[in-house]
């Protein structure tokens, strides 16, 4: 008669050392599947700017290469509305949300923003959220603009572009209410990609840049609310260097002055 042998199960000191390793494991690469999810969330949202800047730039050429201003009001049965750059860029672009960023949890409601500036409706079709918000010192107001008039700054064209590499079109970033440390129509960066905001520029190429949060005395960062007040916002500042360094927004033309430092147009 052939004696069975006894199965040995798991002890409870084995039991734990296992449960212990499988903690430690998770502990290491969570945070690393964490990194890689934003990597391709932060690589989606370049691909979106990509394209919004090759619709820019696709809308200049139909406009002997002039800039779409950022908005103006038009008139329908229906009574006013406004038309923005956003509408503009329409016919324009690839099919897709190409307006949102994947990492953005606190994208702005254009149409209520807008019903709490005290403005007319948005003319469709109407984003029903963005993400991204532009250089309104090259995508200017317009000297003829009827809901923004006597600004006198016209349509701003290639030729007034010194340095496309440089010139800053559409990015990460929110309309901010006037509060904080924010302004009347302030367009403020967010860095949502570990401490960086994607931008794209005049000559098409779309890169991160650097930036760092605007601090009060106390170390704590300063933060507003945006235009629809559904958010909370912290001010960040280009730290890269370039042009727009130290600023809250992207807005303005580059150009040098007889020193050779950067200046910027109509900031």
């Amino acid at each position: 008669m052939v004696a069975c042998k006894r199965r040995r199960g798991f002890t409870l000191i084995e039991l734990l050392v296992v449960i212990a390793i499988v903690a430690i494991l998770a502990a290491i690469l969570f945070p690393v599947f964490a990194q890689a999810r934003e990597r391709a969330r932060a690589a989606q949202c370049m691909s979106n700017l990509r394209q919004s800047a090759t619709a820019v730039l696709l809308y200049v050429q139909d406009y002997n290469e002039t800039f779409p201003i950022n908005m103006y009001l038009r008139f329908t049965p229906q009574g006013p509305c406004v038309f923005s750059f956003y509408q503009m860029l329409e016919p324009y672009k690839k099919a897709g949300d190409i307006m949102l960023c994947p990492s953005d949890s606190k994208r702005v409601d254009p149409a209520l923003a807008f019903q709490i500036a005290g403005f007319p409706p948005i003319c469709p079709p109407v984003l029903r959220e963005f993400s991204y918000t532009h250089n309104y010192g090259l995508l200017d107001f317009g000297l003829d603009n009827n809901l923004f008039p006597n600004t006198g700054r016209a349509a701003k064209t290639m030729a007034q572009v010194q340095y496309p590499a440089e010139t800053v079109m559409i990015y990460d970033g929110s309309l901010a209410s006037p509060g904080g440390p924010f302004g009347a129509f302030d367009t403020p960066i967010q860095a949502r990609h570990f401490g960086m905001a994607n931008a794209n520029y005049v000559d098409g190429h779309s890169r991160a840049v650097r930036a760092r949060l605007v601090t009060d005395a106390n170390g704590n960062p300063l933060a507003g609310r945006t235009l629809d007040n559904r958010h909370t916002i912290f001010a960040w500042v280009v730290a890269d260097g370039g042009p727009y360094n130290g600023k809250i927004q992207f807005r303005g033309i580059p150009y040098r002055d007889a020193e050779g430092r950067w200046r910027l147009l109509d900031e």
